[in-house]
């Protein structure tokens, strides 16, 4: 494989990324919205978030798609083209279903639905570790959260469109149809047999042990623990905040969903570009310094100027910089991958999704004591302390010298 990446696999890779959050994003931002007009309870529209676990926990079967190899199709790609499948499959037999008068077929549609897709980016950010020279990791990792970013706009808004004019059947077709499209570009890609890697190793479940055992392991997992805590309390809090502002619902999804999502998109392959162009170590220390300024614009609604302008101000803030700290990290976590791309990979990626989720949880139950400017001013204070906690841990974090020696695949 050439030192460079071609076009061709990072069209392949970005669609792969697109796809599988078209359908997470319909249905944990569309169909909340669908179900909740005709009148579905809270209690039961909890149930659809509970969808995002399967993504959370994806490292638990993830040495299962290390250790079975396809060599005569291709490893990751074979396992692509299984998983992808079965998205279509799953999406064109929830099509079949009223969505108000058999809601739990449907919602079991779902799950099968979201674990094929949490099993589908097991495979796929194990393909971009096995084809992305290190040096690129940067962008690919910006084509992911980029990627992820296009999809939830896609199926949590446009999709939605769809459905409001043309009904169930054809919103799930047109999934389908987005779906499908990288099951076109994995016939035409060959899967190269070699590997970054540091050397051949046999995929195990004790991997979930080694992996952490070092020193310098250790510390990377303080890192992926503290490093979100800021910017996710801060996302956590823009729509609480522009509720008790007086906003409308369908205003607060429209410019978060929709333009937020933009400048998310933005953010990602912005920090991918500032990645190669000045190295992991600086964007990694500069980034929660930048969420600091950024996080204190949610000020403006918090303190009852809840304009368009000003709000709009907050909003883009804080998705514009929310991105750049998964680019960064996700890109050090392939750098970290030793030996299973599927599982190493995945297992990172869980504890950094995991303190995002309780951050944001947390911080939503802070601010109902303390109110939201004081919070607001404490994740400032939290997000310049982690740019110097990222500061001090950057000399064992950040990968010396990434290898690009290539083994042949073990499995």
């Amino acid at each position: 494989m050439s030192a460079k990446t071609s076009v061709q696999h990072k069209a392949l890779l970005l669609n792969l990324y697109v796809s599988q959050y078209l359908g997470l994003g319909f249905f944990m931002e569309s169909l909340v919205a669908i179900l909740r007009k005709n009148g579905v309870p809270l209690e039961q529209l909890g149930l659809i978030y509970s969808l995002g676990l399967f993504m959370m926990f994806r490292f638990l079967w993830a040495p299962l798609i290390d250790k079975v190899c396809f060599r005569r199709w291709g490893h990751y790609r074979t396992w692509l083209f299984i998983w992808q499948s079965l998205m279509v499959l799953s999406l064109l037999h929830v099509s079949r279903f009223d969505v108000i008068t058999e809601l739990q077929p449907l919602l079991i549609g779902c799950a099968f639905f979201a674990f094929f897709a949490a099993s589908q980016d097991i495979a796929v950010d194990a393909l971009a570790y096995k084809i992305v020279s290190a040096k690129e990791r940067g962008m690919v990792n910006a084509l992911k959260i980029g990627g992820g970013l296009i999809g939830m706009f896609i199926g949590g808004g446009l999709v939605l469109i769809v459905y409001e004019h043309f009904g169930w059947f054809y919103a799930m077709l047109i999934l389908c149809a987005g779906t499908a499209t990288s099951l076109l570009q994995l016939l035409f890609f060959k899967e190269p047999n070699d590997i970054h890697t540091i050397k051949a190793h046999e995929p195990s479940w004790r991997d979930f042990y080694r992996f952490w055992s070092s020193k310098s392991k250790r510390r990377w997992f303080l890192l992926l623990l503290a490093y979100p805590v800021c910017i996710s309390g801060a996302y956590g809090l823009m729509t609480p905040i522009l509720v008790d502002a007086g906003w409308r619902l369908d205003h607060i999804g429209l410019n978060i969903s929709i333009f937020g999502s933009l400048l998310g998109i933005i953010g990602a392959f912005g920090a991918g570009w500032l990645i190669e162009r000045f190295g992991r170590r600086r964007i990694l220390i500069w980034t929660p310094f930048a969420q600091s300024i950024g996080i204190l614009f949610l000020l403006l609604p918090a303190l009852g100027h809840a304009h368009f302008g000003f709000s709009m101000l907050a909003i883009g803030s804080v998705m514009f910089l929310y991105s750049p700290s998964a680019t960064v990290l996700s890109t050090l976590m392939m750098d970290h991958v030793e030996h299973s791309p599927a599982l190493e990979y995945a297992m990172q990626h869980c504890v950094f999704s995991f303190a995002g989720i309780v951050s944001a949880g947390i911080t939503m139950s802070l601010a109902g004591t303390f109110g939201y400017v004081n919070v607001i001013i404490a994740l400032s204070l939290i997000a310049v302390l982690t740019s110097l906690f990222a500061w001090y841990l950057s000399g064992e974090v950040v990968v010396k010298g990434e290898h690009e020696a290539r083994v042949e695949v073990i499995g």
